[in-house]
């Protein structure tokens, strides 16, 4: 097993992967540009890592989480040619915010709605469909190279779509944070905000857990370690619990696991409230494709919280690890509270 990334060493992660053997390539997937704005590609990104371009090493399977636009998919691609088994790739749901609009009124977002707009609508809208989120629009459009590269003849591939994203050990923190202030907020007399645009949206959650498991059951697939391959090559799948709370519902289980019997909150507007989740109001994000096709069963919300609760809380009293998260944390608590901090 190969891991490729800039080597940060946020949670002891690479120390974690190299004491279970898993060989470490540090590369800044970042493609260059030059003083006219061109791309780099040739010299910069994966062309610049060496272990990667220098081996002729093949690869079962690749899992990319770090593709964050077409033209690093596209230098993937085009390194990877004729290296790789299969490719799974992790997307995210911003993709249903810069497709065309719903044929059904399900309620829900099927895998099958990530579709752009065509010729009924004019250039002018489709436009402005891509910078309605650009993040989304650049998830899609890694996605579409997958697909493009594929009917030519290229490696199979499925993509994992997933929604608010949250575990231990998460990166953005964002669920963190949140953790906190729904532990400290009566304290420190700072209800939860409530955005009076959102009060009734639902918010689908993804559990970090429940991705490797989607992972592990693709490449069985892809493998024919189980039936069938065809079932996957070219697929995606999204990702998420089954509960989708509104906000006040998120806070109440959050709340549980700490032990507060209530959650004190206040409506606001929408330019003047902090609210964490959702992060893209459109969904919430249909699972039965993930569930029947790849025998997939996420985890229950409440369950997943209990467990992150857990963690976050062991690494606020044991300050004999984490110490750079947790000043990130602090940092990132100090600038969400402005002026009330």
């Amino acid at each position: 097993v190969t891991a490729l990334s800039r080597g940060m060493r946020y949670w002891g992660h690479l120390e974690k992967l190299q004491k279970r053997g898993v060989h470490h390539w540090a590369c800044n997937r970042t493609i260059a540009v030059d003083p006219v704005g061109g791309l780099l590609s040739e010299t910069t990104g994966l062309a610049n890592c060496s272990n990667f371009t220098n081996r002729n090493n093949s690869f079962d399977a690749v899992v990319d989480f770090s593709s964050k636009n077409a033209d690093e998919m596209k230098q993937a691609i085009k390194l990877l040619k004729g290296r790789v088994g299969f490719y799974v790739f992790v997307s995210n749901h911003g993709v249903y915010d810069v497709s065309k609009n719903l044929t059904h009124s399900q309620g829900v977002l099927f895998e099958s709605d990530a579709v752009r707009p065509g010729r009924e609508v004019s250039p002018l809208e489709r436009f402005q469909l891509k910078s309605a989120n650009p993040r989304g629009n650049d998830f899609l459009e890694c996605e579409e190279e997958l697909l493009k590269q594929f009917n030519s003849g290229g490696f199979p591939f499925s993509v994992l779509r997933t929604a608010n994203v949250f575990g231990p050990r998460e990166n953005t923190m964002r669920y963190w944070l949140l953790h906190l202030w729904v532990r400290s907020h009566i304290a420190l007399q700072l209800p939860m905000h409530l955005d009076e645009r959102l009060l009734e949206t639902p918010i689908t959650m993804t559990y970090t857990p429940d991705i490797a498991q989607a992972v592990a059951r693709l490449v069985a697939k892809a493998r024919e370690e189980e039936c069938c391959a065809e079932h996957v090559h070219g697929e995606a799948f999204n990702l998420a619990c089954e509960e989708a709370p509104n906000q006040r519902s998120l806070y109440n289980y959050i709340a549980e696991p700490i032990g507060l019997n209530y959650v004190e909150t206040v409506e606001m507007s929408h330019n003047k409230s902090v609210v964490l989740y959702p992060e893209i109001v459109r969904g919430p994000l249909d699972q039965r494709k993930a569930l029947e096709v790849l025998g997939w069963a996420p985890t229950d919300l409440q369950k997943a919280v209990r467990s992150v609760a857990r963690f976050y809380d062991r690494v606020m009293l044991d300050t004999s690890k984490y110490k750079r998260e947790r000043d990130l944390m602090y940092a990132k608590c100090k600038k969400m509270l402005g002026e009330d901090g």
